[in-house]
């Protein structure tokens, strides 16, 4: 258990590593980043499903997702990650706040579950623990300066990061159920594949980036 708990926490520190250099230091690093991710979850997809249905939905969503990542790392025609980078922290924060909260007060008898077919271990109180956790975060964001819009529309996109980013795990989750898997992949020592760690964004950041078009704040 200590082994992988071990693994898991090495890899996961330079994945985060690998994602700042990507979204901080250069735009071709970046722009590659995001081809990369964005290919290896569609293969992913391809090698996981067995559903025609599947194959084409799953890489258009993919498809948008990565292009959603291009016009925030580059707004305006200059490249800068900073609003990129506030997305993520977001959802990792709300990853953390689900699982810290989760882990203490979901998994009692009689807590109440999210979404017990789709993911068991899933439960409302890591729900709202996220959302505690993402709203928090949003406000560090705004008052250092990352978040550069308005305190209101701050925790609005908060929520709606930290929502969105549940659906976007349901839905990977339901359909690593329906093809039989735990993981989309092992690319990632001790998390899986590439489609398990940015199932979150690719419905959340598209969600987010929305709600800042249709404010006039991107």
């Amino acid at each position: 258990m200590m082994n992988k708990v071990l693994v898991r926490t090495i890899s996961g520190i330079c994945f985060v590593l690998i994602m700042l250099a990507g979204l901080l230091l250069n735009k071709y690093l970046f722009a590659a980043l995001v081809a990369f991710i964005t290919a290896g979850m569609i293969v992913e997809v391809f090698k996981i499903s067995k559903d025609k249905s599947d194959r084409l939905l799953w890489p258009l969503l993919i498809i948008c997702y990565g292009l959603v990542l291009l016009v925030l790392g580059f707004i305006h025609g200059e490249f800068s990650g900073i609003l990129l980078l506030s997305f993520f922290i977001m959802i990792w924060s709300s990853d953390v706040g689900a699982f810290c909260i989760g882990s203490l007060l979901g998994q009692k008898a009689g807590s109440r579950k999210l979404a017990p077919k789709i993911s068991p271990h899933k439960s409302w109180a890591g729900f709202w623990g996220g959302l505690a956790f993402t709203i928090a975060t949003s406000l560090i964001l705004h008052y250092t300066g990352l978040l550069s819009i308005p305190l209101v529309h701050c925790i609005v996109l908060a929520v709606i990061v930290h929502c969105a980013g549940v659906c976007g795990d349901l839905l990977e989750s339901k359909l690593k159920r329906k093809c039989g898997v735990k993981d989309s992949g092992n690319l990632i020592p001790g998390h899986g594949g590439l489609l398990d760690r940015f199932d979150s964004s690719m419905v959340a950041i598209p969600a987010g980036t929305l709600y800042l078009i249709i404010f006039n704040l991107l």
